[in-house]
């Protein structure tokens, strides 16, 4: 075939990207379920889908630099995904932690207390990275976290912050993968899943995803605009 076939290809792909619907900024059109008890994780569709999590914890980092997405009712938008197989397993793993666990859930908001169990974790202080630490949301500024001053900012327990300072002589710090919205920190904040179930198209869910975060921003616990 000549070149121009593909080209007219790629102008069919194109026109057909700037027709589909995506949900907009505030999530008005999509379901939500507000994560109250642990039977309200049973609501959410265990087909697969794209989700968002939305809370008013004030989480005060992020790891990019990139906007974020507008409040929705004084709440954040603080991450959102896809789950190709099952959206209610994909929400449990990261928001219905039953002890800490090194998997690969993208809810770093809890301290690890643990030196030497670092494997899959984000970072959450290091005085020597200088690229792949979390940034302290402070005055409209975006700074590194390189030092336990500034660790010591974030929204942290007693406990976690008694660790800290037990341990200042540390170089880094990391994050738990993944959070227990019941646990005494977050339980008495707000935490509502959106999601979108049911869609056939691999290729449909990929592009919400990636169309919704290039349109009104990337939640803060996201690291990359698309892609893993």
């Amino acid at each position: 075939m000549k070149p121009t076939v593909w080209l007219n290809e790629d102008k069919k792909f194109y026109n057909l990207e700037k027709s589909i619907a995506i949900p907009n900024e505030s999530l008005e059109d999509v379901s939500f379920i507000e994560l109250n008890s642990i039977q309200d994780f049973e609501k959410i569709s265990t087909e697969g889908g794209c989700y968002w999590i939305v809370t008013n914890e004030p989480i005060k980092h992020t790891f990019h630099r990139n906007p974020l997405p507008q409040k929705i009712n004084e709440h954040d938008i603080i991450y959102n995904g896809i789950a190709k197989d099952n959206v209610q397993e994909r929400i449990k793993r990261h928001l219905l932690i039953q002890e800490e666990d090194p998997g690969w859930s993208a809810m770093s908001i809890d301290l690890l207390m643990e030196e030497h169990k670092a494997y899959h974790r984000q970072k959450a202080m290091d005085i020597k990275d200088r690229t792949r630490v979390p940034y302290l949301i402070k005055e409209n500024k975006l700074i590194p976290i390189r030092s336990v001053e500034l660790l010591m900012e974030l929204n942290l327990s007693e406990t976690e912050k008694n660790y800290i300072l037990k341990n200042k002589n540390f170089k880094r710090f990391h994050f738990v993968n993944g959070i227990n919205v019941f646990h005494e920190k977050h339980s008495p904040y707000n935490y509502r899943v959106y999601f979108i179930s049911g869609l056939k198209s691999t290729s449909y869910l990929e592009f919400i995803e990636k169309e919704w975060r290039k349109r009104y921003g990337l939640p803060r616990l996201c690291s990359y605009m698309s892609g893993r």
